[in-house]
């Protein structure tokens, strides 16, 4: 069952054709999340919805434009002919091999032939790099993306695997282009695995996807990381 998504959010100017007179209107915007968080190998759930008013209902189909190498998006679908608002969930996945890390363009089209409508929606899809555990212990995040506008917090989990005989204490710490970006200092005691972290963000920062890794360091300086996504929109 499609599931309705929380709230609408434009991902694109909607496309508005007539002004007047005998001219047919059509509005029609998109709606889901702005920017996506995966890992080469990684299958996530996306909520998709498309809305319209207008004069002349008929069927919009929805599909990829353009996407990274080695990235799919679907399945694709439709606002059916003569209805207003559709939501589904569809799935991007990341090829395992996939190397282009960082902030990437994912672009879907919708298209309605019989009243000639062709627009689009935009969609930053962040590819982080693998996680780099060493032989005593290894770090995860989840959620692995935080939504915030600029100058909110944000919280993530952070879980530590220990390999067995290793119970050390472990400082966590944020590795990021911006010192405007930055986590609480935390530290987990020994034997512990999983903390509540709060992320930062300077009300400076600019409105878009920030990838950077949170770091577990032991005692001995040995390190592991992981990927994470700030995303900064105007919600």
């Amino acid at each position: 069952m499609p599931r309705s998504l929380p709230r609408l959010a434009v991902l694109v100017s909607a496309l508005a054709l007539g002004c007047g007179g005998n001219v047919p209107y059509y509005h029609l915007e998109w709606g889901g999340e702005d920017t996506a968080t995966a890992a080469p190998g990684d299958s996530v759930p996306y909520d998709i919805a498309i809305q319209r008013i207008a004069d002349n209902l008929g069927e919009v189909r929805v599909s990829v434009a353009t996407a990274p190498r080695g990235v799919t998006f679907g399945p694709d679908f439709s606002l059916p002919k003569g209805e207003t608002i559709v939501s589904t969930t569809a799935t991007i996945t990341v090829a395992p091999n996939v190397t282009s890390y960082g902030v990437n363009a994912l672009q879907l089209i919708a298209e309605d032939p019989a009243n000639n409508v062709t627009t689009r929606g935009n969609l930053s899809l962040v590819i982080l790099e693998p996680p780099e555990p060493n032989a005593s212990f290894a770090i995860a995040v989840e959620p692995r993306q935080v939504n915030v506008t600029p100058g909110q917090s944000g919280q993530t989990t952070v879980t530590v695997t220990r390999a067995e005989g290793f119970t050390g204490a472990l400082t966590i710490s944020l590795e990021s282009p911006t010192k405007r970006l930055a986590v609480d200092p935390i530290t987990l005691a020994p034997g512990e695995t999983t903390a509540q972290v709060r992320v930062t963000t300077d009300r400076s920062l600019s409105t878009l996807p920030y990838p950077v890794k949170f770091v577990a360091t032991d005692e001995t300086g040995r390190t592991a990381k992981t990927g994470f996504t700030f995303n900064l929109n105007l919600r």
